[in-house]
């Protein structure tokens, strides 16, 4: 994964030499200091998306709306900024959530419903937002592979779904992986008991399911704020409804290539892509995904250390309560 990341920053660079670094730098130096206004708005966008895993969660003590604010903060930070194919930060979320009493079956099953509920939303409005291209690109694009690969990504959630509602994530593990350890003399893997029930329990709530479902495409709606803010601070003439394919389109780029980290590289030639088959200047459009690049690095370095942080003060508690026992 080094080396894919490796290879986003050399597109990246290629991008600004091909479309000008000059006129890049001064399309975000024109927007200034009204860049920070990004660093609120996303943590409001994470504040909704986290209301929606709250309602998975239900009332627990302990367990405020910052802290899950913070944890949602954390998510994003490791899949953006660690090689973990976009999903560690939901394994660091787990974990964290059970050092605070919730169970391991109730963390995942949270976690697994709230990614289920994220992944059918993300095809509803990536389906939207070709709809809403295709009149502005006439027969540029090529319709065949676009609805293909739509189609696709249906068939994939879809099945994600059905193996959790009729086989159970855990009883899947254990068939494949599980068999194969023991094949090869080693235990069975620590699955979570009680995490597929847990999970069926939480697909029997259509109230909560539509809670979180209408969180989470708050928080889209969100998300394409911060392109509408970022190109009206670098004064590029965006209509809402680019700023929507624009977001939409984006955000399934980033889940297809969740193989590089923080889709470095790939999200600014999405950016660019995406420019020219909307009549936009792809060196604007280049400057708006630089400027979510820095909203990305302000607030997601800062939230690594405090995570870090986090980590090393529970080791160190650890530890103290064990040399008693040691010594």
């Amino acid at each position: 994964m080094g080396f894919l990341a490796m290879g986003g920053l050399v597109l990246t660079g290629w991008l600004l030499e091909r479309l000008g670094w000059r006129a890049v730098a001064g399309l975000l130096m024109g927007a200034g200091a009204g860049l920070l206004w990004l660093i609120p708005l996303r943590a409001l966008v994470v504040a909704c998306e986290v209301r929606g895993w709250k309602a998975l969660l239900g009332p627990r003590r302990g367990i405020s709306w910052g802290l899950l604010i913070w944890l949602g903060m954390v998510r994003d930070a490791v899949n953006t900024f660690l090689p973990v194919a976009r999903v560690g930060g939901e394994f660091v979320a787990i974990r964290l959530l059970r050092l605070k009493g919730v169970s391991g079956a109730s963390a995942s099953a949270s976690v697994v419903v709230e990614t289920s509920v994220t992944l059918v939303l993300q095809v509803a409005t990536t389906l939207c937002g070709i709809a809403l291209m295709l009149p502005m690109v006439g027969a540029r694009i090529a319709l065949p592979g676009l609805w293909l690969g739509a189609a696709g990504a249906v068939i994939v959630v879809a099945t994600f779904v059905a193996v959790q509602l009729r086989v159970g994530l855990g009883e899947l593990v254990d068939r494949t992986l599980g068999r194969v350890l023991r094949m090869m003399g080693r235990q069975d893997l620590p699955l979570l008991p009680g995490l597929d029930r847990r999970v069926s329990d939480l697909y029997r709530r259509p109230v909560i399911l539509l809670r979180c479902a209408f969180w989470q495409l708050t928080g889209f709606l969100g998300g394409a704020a911060e392109i509408g803010v970022l190109a009206a601070l670098m004064h590029v003439p965006l209509t809402v409804e680019q700023v929507f394919v624009f977001e939409a389109l984006i955000q399934a780029v980033h889940s297809v290539s969740f193989v590089v980290p923080g889709a470095l590289g790939v999200q600014e030639g999405g950016f660019v892509g995406l420019a020219v088959l909307l009549g936009v200047a792809p060196d604007a459009a280049l400057g708006i995904a630089l400027g979510r690049r820095l909203r990305q690095f302000a607030i997601g370095l800062p939230v690594l250390i405090s995570w870090q942080w986090q980590e090393w003060r529970l080791r160190r508690l650890s530890s103290v309560e064990a040399a008693p026992m040691g010594g």
